[in-house]
């Protein structure tokens, strides 16, 4: 007897790409329905994530959608994070415009920080808004700035 191979097509991530092989469970509700429970769903998106930060190419809009919820962030959020307004992060999501290249490596990176735990991400986005910050300085100034050694490290004088 040949067993039949089941799978579950997981469209509610958001993407259309996504099969389960197992892990799941698909049960009937009293209205006849069928309900599914994923095992370990956290895991499952941190896995697919991992595969969308190493991805070739470009993020595709509901790629971006998926990295922007995983992340927890607002379009205006990531907007502000990654320095574009949030229309454009919806029209990217929408695949209305491609998104950059600078744009796709910064959220891919924020999505490896995130899931690595490599250092809190509160601290990663201080750091980019700090940078970004900098964009928004008068430019051309050239202020002297000095260094010292102190014990084998360099420092900055105030």
């Amino acid at each position: 007897m040949k067993k039949k191979s089941t799978f579950y097509h997981y469209t509610e991530c958001g993407l259309n790409n996504i099969y389960l092989l197992n892990g799941f469970k698909i049960t009937k509700t009293k209205d006849g329905d069928e309900e599914i429970f994923v095992h370990d769903i956290h895991g499952l998106h941190k896995a697919i994530s991992s595969i969308l930060i190493f991805k070739k190419g470009l993020l595709e809009g509901k790629e971006i959608k998926f990295a922007r919820t995983m992340l927890d962030l607002s379009q205006k959020k990531l907007g502000d994070l990654i320095g574009c307004r949030y229309q454009q992060i919806l029209l990217w999501e929408k695949n209305k415009n491609e998104i950059s290249k600078p744009a796709d490596r910064l959220l891919r990176i924020t999505l490896y920080t995130y899931l690595n735990k490599a250092i809190d991400n509160g601290e990663v986005f201080d750091r980019i808004n700090e940078i970004a910050d900098l964009d928004a300085a008068a430019a051309g100034q050239c202020n002297k700035i000095e260094f010292k050694e102190i014990k084998d490290a360099w420092e900055m004088v105030a």
